[in-house]
Formats: C-alpha cells, sequence, structure tokens
C-alpha cells in the first residue's frame, strides 16, 4: 500500500493533517475484501499516530468534493447554516421534550399501556430494555451519503418516535454508549472547522461495531447499541420513567462504549453512567474511544479536567438532573465524596490503560504522554493506583514483542498489557469499588446481571437446538 502525502492548509480547519492518495498493489488489494477495510486500517492507525485529525475528518469532506462539488458545496452551505441556528448539537431538557413533544394517537396508546403494565411490575428495566442496530446509528467514513444522515441525528439529543422506532424491545445489548450531545465549546479550534462532531461520533461507532463483529464472526451492522435518543419513548411520559431506570439499562449492556471527548469529565450525566457502569461491570469492558480527540491542543484538558470532577460543579443542562443524579448517588454509593473518588481514580486507570497503547514507541513518549497519568494519581490521593501504574513498561513491553511480525508483536503487545492490568490494576480498581459503593447497592446489581445471563443462556440454548 503506497500513500501519498499532502498538506492542507491549517486555515481550513484541517491542522496540516494527510491528505490520502492510495495505490493499492495487487497483493494487497486481493487481501482485502473492499476499499473501506483498508481505509478503516489506516484510520486507526493514523490515529494511532496522534498526528493531527484522523485521515476520515478531512476525507469525509474530500469524498464529497470529489464526487459531486457543487453538491459539496451545498451540504457544506447547509452544514454551516444549521451552525449559524445554534442547531449543530443542541440539546434540550428531558421535561422540556415531553412537554412540547407530539406522537400519533397510535403509539400514544400503545405507550400509555406500556407505562401502565409497569405497576408492580418485578423488572420494569427488563420490559423497558430496548436495543439499536449499529446500521441505523453508525456509518464507515466513505459513505458519504450516511454520513450526511447521520450529521442530523447526531446533532441534537431530540428524538422522535421516528427514531424510538430504530430501535427493538431485547434484553440485551451489546454496547451502551456513553457520550455528549453537546460537542466542547472549542471543538473548531481543536478538531479543525470542517471536523463535524455529529460525524466522528457515528463513524467511530462504526470502527467500534465492526471490530467487535470479527471478534464474533458478525457483520458489523448487526452489532447493537443502547442509546437514549432511540431507546427511550421521548416526548412521552415514559421518558421520565426510563431515566430513572438507567441503572437497569447499563447492566443490560456487556459493554460500554464511551466517545470521550475533553469536556466529557465536566458533564455529571457523562460521569454518572461512567461510574455507574464501572460499579456494574469489570473495568475490561469498558471501552474508550479517544484517541481521535485526544491530541496536543486537547491533551492537557483532559489532565485538569478528571482532578475537578465534582457533584456540584459538573455541568447539567438542566439543574433537576442534578438533584435526581444526587438522589441516586446516595442510594447507591457509601457518599458524594466516594462516588467522586470512585469516578476520579477509575478515570485516570482507564485513560493511563489507553495512554499506554501509544507510549510504548519511545522513552519520550512514555515520558510526556504515560508518566503524568502517575503525577495525577498521586495528586487526586490514590497512591495505590500511582504505585499499580508504577509497574507498567510499555516500552519494554514493546521491544520483547517486536521482531515477530505486526500481527504477533501487536498480540504479544496487548498480552503484556493484560498481564499488568489483572496482576496489578484490577486489584486496585476491585478495592476502589468496594470502597465507594454500597455493599447492598452490589447485590442487588449481581440480581440483575444473573437475569440477563439467565436470558441470554436460554436464547443461545434454543438457537443451538
Amino acid at each position: 500500500l503506497e500513500i501519498s502525502m499532502a498538506s492542507l492548509p491549517t486555515e481550513e480547519g484541517m491542522c496540516a493533517t494527510w491528505l490520502v492518495a492510495p495505490t493499492i498493489a495487487s497483493k494487497a488489494d486481493a487481501q482485502s475484501e473492499s476499499s473501506p477495510g483498508w481505509l478503516r486500517w489506516m484510520a486507526q492507525w493514523h490515529s494511532a499516530l496522534m498526528c493531527g485529525p484522523p485521515v476520515p475528518v478531512c476525507l469525509s469532506t474530500c469524498l464529497r468534493k470529489a464526487q459531486d462539488p457543487l453538491v459539496g458545496d451545498i451540504v457544506e452551505h447547509d452544514r454551516e447554516a444549521m451552525v449559524l441556528r445554534g442547531s449543530r448539537t443542541s440539546t434540550t431538557a428531558l421535561d422540556d421534550m415531553v412537554k412540547n413533544g407530539s406522537m400519533p394517537g397510535s403509539w400514544q396508546s400503545e405507550l400509555d399501556y406500556l407505562a401502565s403494565t409497569l405497576d408492580g411490575n418485578a423488572d420494569p428495566g427488563g420490559v423497558l430494555m430496548r436495543s439499536v442496530v449499529a446500521t441505523n446509528v453508525a456509518c464507515p467514513w466513505t459513505d458519504v451519503t450516511r454520513l450526511d444522515e447521520m450529521f442530523y441525528f447526531w446533532g441534537t439529543n431530540i428524538g422522535s418516535i421516528d427514531h424510538f422506532q430504530l430501535s427493538r424491545q431485547q434484553d440485551h445489548a451489546d454496547f451502551f454508549v456513553s457520550h455528549s450531545w453537546a460537542e466542547p465549546p472549542d471543538w473548531g479550534t481543536v478538531m479543525g472547522r470542517h471536523a463535524q462532531y455529529a460525524e466522528v461520533k457515528a463513524a467511530e461507532l462504526q470502527l467500534v461495531a465492526a471490530d467487535l463483529a470479527e471478534e464474533r464472526g458478525l457483520r458489523w451492522e448487526e452489532v447493537t447499541f443502547w442509546i437514549d435518543k432511540c431507546c427511550i419513548p421521548q416526548q412521552h411520559k415514559l421518558m421520565v420513567t426510563c431515566v430513572h431506570h438507567i441503572e437497569d439499562f447499563l447492566q443490560r449492556c456487556d459493554r460500554m462504549v464511551v466517545l470521550l471527548t475533553w469536556h466529557y469529565f465536566s458533564r455529571l450525566w457523562c460521569v454518572y453512567e461512567w461510574a455507574a457502569f464501572l460499579a456494574y461491570h469489570e473495568a475490561k469492558n469498558l471501552l474508550i474511544s479517544v484517541e481521535t480527540f485526544m491530541r496536543p491542543a486537547s491533551r492537557d484538558q483532559y489532565l485538569k479536567a478528571i482532578p475537578n470532577i465534582s457533584i456540584q460543579h459538573c455541568k447539567c443542562h438542566d439543574e433537576k438532573d442534578r438533584v435526581m443524579l444526587k438522589q441516586k448517588i446516595v442510594q447507591y454509593y457509601v457518599s458524594e465524596d466516594a462516588f467522586e473518588n470512585f469516578a476520579k481514580g477509575t478515570a485516570v486507570a482507564m485513560m493511563a490503560v489507553t495512554v499506554a497503547q501509544i507510549s510504548g514507541r519511545s522513552d519520550f513518549l512514555f515520558e510526556t504522554e504515560f508518566v503524568p497519568w502517575i503525577k495525577l494519581a498521586y495528586d487526586i490521593g490514590q497512591s495505590d493506583l500511582a504505585n499499580a501504574l508504577l509497574h507498567a513498561d510499555p516500552v519494554a513491553w514493546r521491544k520483547s514483542a517486536g521482531g515477530s511480525g505486526a500481527g504477533t508483536e501487536r498480540v504479544k503487545f496487548h498480552d503484556q498489557l493484560n498481564e499488568w492490568f489483572d496482576r496489578y490494576l484490577q486489584p486496585v480498581l476491585t478495592s476502589l469499588k468496594l470502597r465507594s459503593v454500597k455493599p447492598e447497592a452490589l447485590q442487588v446489581l449481581g440480581k440483575i446481571r444473573s437475569k440477563v445471563t439467565m436470558k441470554k443462556s436460554s436464547q443461545l440454548t434454543r438457537m443451538s437446538l
């Protein structure tokens, strides 16, 4: 695979990233099922280099221009109009959605009936649980038509009955998607004017779905997500009920993917979802999508955001949410301080794990990328976590895995990283959980997880028969 690179003007918001013009050798072409396959690989490789926006950020614009320059201009003009109208990534309070919403009478009746069946139900979360397939909410960077559709889907948290119909009632979902609907205030400065937050979400989720599909032998389109806009009946009174059962939905998701922008930990809902998932699941089931967002202009913001996690100071679109979340925290956690310490400690730990995969390329990168997280662990008063991080040696792991081919080298590196995680980091995280989450809450969580596991086992048994 030969790659020719040209620097794009920084005034166009591309941060001098690379414009890729691929020439695929016959052997490489024969080994790839389609061009999106190698583009996907290239996007991951480019993101890992931490060198400006990933290839897709500019590809989405370049592909539009290449296919039809006039249409591309119209699309971009339409997007600029959305930005001026303030609807690019807008958020609306829950009460306003219900109060101002409307839906067809048939759906109103059906949802009213569903709400009436919840009284006295032993498992209301199970009744309300839904999931949406990846093809409805995600797409590859190369599918410019779908990118435009995804732009409008991810541009606001306001959902309609059409969005609700994208999901189906299910016992569980593969991923809970945790993210901030609103983009960071300085998004354009950090990512570039043409990097659309909504498109990045759709493309990142497609990569996540593709990875899981490869692992399970599925099509990426079949992977399922829990996303509030699709899985909660917005504009109906059931929406408030569903929000109160967010813990049930988190438990019924096998994993959580976090679209971790640099302002993620400044949002109280995001912090709550992060901590709640890690209270219910093993840390290895948390997948952080951060490489696209972490760059020189945002790196320090991650380091500053985590120590500032605070129930009182984290932002809420509606202050009623803060009241509700504080009640949940009192219900499930030993104290508000315990909740904050749990969120901070797990955030440092999981960010360090992610950064370790990048910092193994050189001693310089280890010092500049990984060591700051060790210092941060000390700064937030979690010396046991800092000591666990001190046992990480990604540079040595990389050297010991070298010379065995790219694929095998990557496997060996991750084997050593996982060994370190299991031996040093996991015990610290388990201890932190036990100190932070109320024992009775953990018992309730265990019962719900058992129900989900039993249902999944029953489904697998029926499928095998």
